[in-house]
């Protein structure tokens, strides 16, 4: 199946906040001793992340090429 290239980055993002997340949580369960709690904070906590630092980029490149279309 193909999808837009937007549907994809969000599922992309979406997938690594997930895995940071999920990663995070689990040293917090394991690690420290915290409640499952911390699992679903830390996993929803790095999607907004990750998808911020997503917008931010591609807000910078935008800007970046009005730039570069202004100079010409």
């Amino acid at each position: 199946m193909f999808y837009s290239l937007t549907f994809q980055k969000i599922v992309l993002f979406a997938a690594i906040g997930l895995i940071i997340g999920g990663l995070i949580g689990f040293a917090g369960v394991l690690g420290f001793d915290l409640d499952g709690s911390i699992f679903i904070i830390s996993v929803l906590l790095s999607m907004l992340l990750v998808f911020a630092a997503a917008m931010f980029a591609e807000l910078y490149h935008i800007r970046e090429a009005i730039n570069r279309s202004r100079n010409r």
